[in-house]
């Protein structure tokens, strides 16, 4: 129960015993009362009984009011939302004094929050005449409406690219010819650029600025010192006429993901809390109209579970590009993947759970909801549910009508489950309605990806070959694996839904029968049958040894992709060497996807960047076509790395266009 609650009970109970004391004196005084009148008069006073009646029924009223209140859970630790949900697993912090006694506990023990280490295995339209209009491939999100941040953006008339770790970002118009000017490098000063978004009216950065603190400890008699760097998370909101920086936010806290729907972002990032002399409430700078204001998150906006202790604190902040408005509430604890729709934001905090008194443990997720309120632009917490495993990918949760679902693995012993949650309507917690926690992948074999298609959801697993399981979620309290999963050497780290529910691409590694990575591959599957329909693998088959990667085996947005274009295109970096000479080759690499034709995946066409002495590669490729009368006439693919642009058009298989982006690094190769 409550303080609060406490006050009210014992008040309320302090009325009963006092109406109770009054009742019996005037119980005694009327029997002598009574008494002394039936020897004086011999009559009895009948409006005194009538009064006794009266206040007896507030007694009992009152005490009924206690008893009521307290078996109510009214009052139990918690606190109630906006929607009247009553809060039974998080808890307010409250005041600093709690949150410092929280982190004293969580330092008495050994920190058991562990994040699974990632690892190899592990239509906006441009006018342009009457006549003719544009069309492109904008970035490959997960959710369709909510957009996700990258790199690299365009509206099919400006392209927008950052290169990362540096602070400026390059604007690049594409012309009536469909060639490239560059506009602009806007110079973002000490905000180093990690991606962006793009609305209508502003390209909003997030970025980073680095703070050095100096650190001095003793060694013997010598004194020690040094700088360690904090970086600490901005968002720039930048005029795409003016390139002015309109609003600018800068938080102590570390950006971890974050979402944009219409006009409002939704950011999660980290504050560590190993410093407890310092500001422990999480901190926003604000700046517009040319002034600063600090401010922090309220210690009753902090929220914390009994069960889950951490040295950090995640922050969920939305920020209104409308007006310029912020807000946000944090909870202790880590924070690994997001996944968000247009309903709804959810949070996945990996850790190992330890009991000291039973010297057992396990692997376990905390999967967080918050409603995400496009009217009120606003974000509330609504409930929480811990399953066993780890969530590593934010393509591992999925939510449809109503229900998240979500895959975990576990890796010692290996062991993969998929689980069905439901929001309580009363309560702060994801309810479990449904569990596979048999029949998901073989022995030893962990997920390496997961794909959800409504009421499907595909899942690959890998030790030594690539079983791609299809899972039945039409009931969702009674998932069913099918039977006949596809089998193949390699494993899909992305697989895309095709046009039809049973149409898959699958991007990942290729592999030998014995479970050694060989290099990329592309794979077309039909989920109906046992194998997959086609491969094209860029392993080495001639002599010396050769080593392919790309950015898009564990970042999605580098792929660019498109069903309804039939194309799938991506970076990739390419490494060779023999007895006799060694060279790296940095390509975008594109695809063209037919299932209706007897060669579904085309001979891939390599759009090659100038090699130079070090290893610059390609970052991302930009599709823009030219419409005219609804016939889509010339299609170009605009590839990007920090030195370079080009501009490749299709149908003539030529590169048209190379453009300078920035100054060399060093010299290229002659």
């Amino acid at each position: 129960m409550t303080t609060f609650g406490w006050i009210i009970i014992s008040s309320l109970s302090l009325v009963v015993l006092y109406l109770l004391y009054n009742l019996i004196q005037e119980v005694l005084m009327n029997r002598k009362l009574n008494k002394f009148k039936g020897k004086v008069t011999g009559a009895s006073t009948k409006v005194t009984q009538v009064l006794l009646y009266k206040k007896a029924y507030q007694v009992v009223l009152a005490a009924m009011l206690v008893f009521t209140l307290s078996i109510s859970g009214v009052f139990r630790e918690g606190v109630i939302l906006e929607n009247q949900k009553l809060m039974t697993q998080a808890h307010q912090v409250g005041s600093k004094s709690k949150l410092l006694s929280l982190l004293e506990q969580n330092n008495n023990q050994n920190d058991y929050i562990m994040t699974p280490e990632a690892g190899l295995e592990d239509a906006l339209d441009g006018a342009n005449g009457d006549e003719s209009e544009r069309d492109f491939i904008d970035t490959n999100v997960q959710v369709e409406g909510v957009d996700e941040a990258d790199i690299i953006k365009t509206d099919g008339d400006y392209i927008y690219y950052a290169s990362r770790y540096y602070s400026k970002i390059n604007v690049v118009l594409v012309n009536d010819d469909y060639e490239v000017e560059v506009l602009e490098s806007i110079d973002l000063g000490d905000v180093y650029t990690e991606n962006m978004y793009l609305t209508e009216d502003y390209i909003v950065v997030i970025g980073y600025t680095y703070n050095y603190f100096p650190i001095e400890y003793a060694e013997g008699d010598m004194m020690i010192g040094w700088y360690y760097q904090a970086p600490t998370g901005t968002v720039a909101v930048i005029d795409r006429d003016s390139y002015d920086v309109v609003y600018e936010v800068e938080t102590d806290a570390y950006f971890f993901d974050h979402r944009m729907i219409d006009d409002v972002m939704y950011l999660v990032s980290t504050k560590y809390l190993y410093n407890t002399e310092d500001e422990l409430r999480p901190s926003f700078i604000e700046t517009k109209d040319g002034l600063s204001e600090e401010t922090f998150v309220d210690y009753d906006d902090i929220y914390y579970y009994e069960d889950v202790l951490s040295n950090s604190m995640t922050v969920i902040t939305s920020i209104d590009l409308a007006d310029f408005s912020y807000d946000a509430e944090a909870f202790l604890g880590n924070v690994n993947h997001i996944y968000a729709n247009q309903e709804s934001l959810y949070t996945a905090f990996s850790y190992y759970n330890y009991d000291q008194e039973e010297n057992t443990g396990s692997y376990q997720s905390m999967i967080m909801k918050f409603d995400l309120n496009q009217e009120l632009r606003d974000i509330t917490y609504q409930g929480a549910q811990s399953i066993l495993g780890y969530v590593e990918d934010s393509y591992w949760m999925d939510e449809y009508e109503g229900y998240l679902r979500v895959v975990t693995t576990e890796f010692w012993p290996a062991k993969n489950r998929l689980y069905v949650l439901e929001e309580d309507s009363d309560e702060d917690v994801l309810n479990i309605v449904a569990t596979i926690d048999e029949g998901l992948g073989l022995e030893n074999e962990n997920v390496k990806s997961v794909r959800f298609n409504q009421d499907l959801a595909q899942v690959v697993t890998f030790e030594q070959t690539d079983p791609l399981y299809t899972i039945d979620l039409s009931d969702p309290k009674n998932p069913e694996i099918m039977e006949n999963p596809i089998k193949e050497e390699g494993y899909s780290t992305y697989m895309h839904v095709w046009n039809e529910d049973y149409y898959l691409i699958g991007f990942g590694f290729d592999a030998t029968a014995d479970g050694r990575i060989t290099g990329l591959k592309l794979s077309a599957y039909d989920t109906r049958l046992e194998e997959p329909l086609e491969t094209y693998s860029f392993a080495s088959d001639g002599a010396g040894f050769s080593y392919s990667f790309s950015e898009a085996i564990y970042n999605p947005k580098a792929l660019m992709i498109d069903s309804t274009k039939g194309i799938v295109g991506f970076p990739m970096s390419m490494y060779h060497y023999d007895e006799f000479n060694y060279y790296y080759e940095s390509s975008f690499v594109l695809f063209f996807i037919d299932f209706d034709s007897d060669d579904i995946i085309s001979e891939p066409i390599f759009i090659s960047h100038d090699q130079t002495d070090y290893y610059m590669q390609v970052d991302r490729g930009v599709y823009i076509e030219n419409i005219v009368n609804d016939v889509v006439t010339d299609r170009y693919i605009y590839t990007f790395s920090y030195e370079q642009v080009l501009v490749y058009h299709i149908e003539t298989d030529t590169i048209i266009q190379k453009e300078t982006l920035n100054e060399a690094v060093n010299a290229y190769i002659d």
